[in-house]
């Protein structure tokens, strides 16, 4: 593209970093330990799930002359390889230095990024960028900028930034514990009253803001049409749209590819393998596999598909008022994936939700059931989580529901409603 039409852009987008917000929310990220060092920061993560705000957020940290550049600006589509050099001549010419502080959006929208970022790294710049793919992610990149990259993995809002968003103000994480155990009456009741909200709407940060969760919907398709049928060019949208359709109206609940490729009119085994990856990379969706000691069993597995926030069910998913625990599963997984953790699903004779691989080891076994009234549902869900600790010789294992609250001390097991597992554990 020509530099001049470069030059106003990124004019136009230096807006961003200077404009001034008293109302950012923060994020539950550690700042400090991204901030010290050179290395690039890559922040990636499903679209419109703060990743521009954190960019700002770290910028307000940062000393000295800074530049922005949002790759997701129609405008710089015909961007070219001689215009990595002209950013940087341009910023000299903007900022009057060539010390200056990298922030890109949605970078992966360039070829051959890594290898300019890379570059810049070498001469010293800092550098933060954000991706909307996990191509960000990829081995091959990852080998290619080894040593030189922290990543941050970006979700949408979590409970605890939620109710902070909401004006309650949640304790350091070492507080956590006993501070749950001193909660008023009506401070229990506020934080509840905000849980049904945050399991109704999800995360995204401008849903919860404005209490529009009719905003994912528009997300979802931006997602689906930017990122998967523009960028891989497929042509059999109503098939891959009846895919997702049924992804996300059965999350944790395990799929064949033969049903797939039956309900989906999607012959090739090969091709059904694709779109769920296509999905997958741009943080659409996640699956698990039953764990296994043999590798070579898990692989062959069936998996469980979980769906990137909640408020998909309300604007996307079929039979949302009757997969309340579906999606109270659906909340408990995205927060173990926010805290870093391993998951798989146990199934023998009977089945536990998640079990958590730290190492070589597992090391916790957790159900989810939203109500545990029933006792035949009771009896399941016990057996579950008691075959599981049995399997995998723990001491413990943790029933989550939605308001439920019980010890059972003989056999190591707690129960314990998910408001309070996402604010204490």
């Amino acid at each position: 593209m020509e530099k001049h039409k470069l030059r106003q852009i990124m004019i136009d987008h230096q807006k961003m970093l200077s404009k001034k917000e008293d109302d950012l929310i923060e994020r539950e990220v550690d700042l400090k330990y991204y901030l010290k060092g050179n290395e690039i920061v890559i922040i990636s993560g499903i679209r419109r799930c703060g990743k521009s705000t954190l960019l700002r957020l770290i910028s307000n940290e940062i000393e000295g002359m800074k530049l922005y550049l949002d790759f997701d600006d129609v405008r710089l589509t015909d961007f070219q390889l001689d215009n990595f050099q002209d950013v940087e001549d341009l910023a000299f010419e903007l900022v009057g230095t060539s010390d200056v502080s990298y922030f890109f959006d949605e970078i992966q929208n360039i070829p051959n990024w890594e290898r300019w970022v890379n570059n810049l790294y070498g001469k010293g710049r800092k550098v933060f960028l954000t991706g909307s793919n996990s191509r960000l992610l990829s081995s091959e990149i990852s080998t290619f900028l080894t040593g030189r990259n922290k990543v941050i993995k970006l979700f949408p809002f979590s409970f605890s930034e939620f109710l902070l968003l909401r004006g309650f103000i949640v304790p350091q994480k070492s507080e956590l514990v006993s501070w749950t155990k001193n909660l008023t009456s009506d401070e229990i009741r506020r934080i509840f009253g905000y849980f049904n909200e945050y399991f109704e709407i999800g995360g995204f940060p401008l849903v919860d803001r404005n209490d529009d969760v009719q905003l994912s919907r528009q997300y979802f398709e931006d997602i689906v049409n930017k990122d998967i049928f523009s960028r891989y060019g497929i042509r059999h949208v109503k098939e891959v749209k009846d895919l997702i359709l049924y992804l996300f109206s059965n999350t944790g609940t395990t799929f064949s590819y033969s049903t797939l490729k039956r309900l989906t009119d999607i012959k090739s085994l090969s091709t059904l393998k694709n779109y769920i990856d296509y999905l997958k990379n741009v943080f659409l969706l996640y699956t698990i596999d039953r764990f296994d000691f043999s590798i070579q069993k898990q692989k062959i597995s069936s998996s469980k598909p979980y769906i990137a926030d909640n408020s998909f069910y309300r604007t996307i998913s079929f039979n949302f008022s009757e997969n309340k625990g579906h999606r109270l599963e659906n909340l408990v997984f995205l927060e173990l994936l926010r805290r870093g953790k391993e998951v798989y699903y146990h199934k023998e004779k009977r089945e536990c939700d998640f079990i958590v691989k730290e190492g070589l080891d597992i090391s916790d076994a957790i159900q989810v059931s939203y109500d545990l009234s029933n006792p035949i549902t009771r009896k399941r869900e016990l057996e579950g989580v008691k075959e599981a600790m049995r399997k995998y010789n723990l001491d413990k294992g943790l029933i989550l529901t939605f308001e439920d609250s019980e010890l059972i001390p003989e056999q190591g097991i707690t129960i314990l409603p998910v408001w309070e597992w996402l604010l204490t554990y």
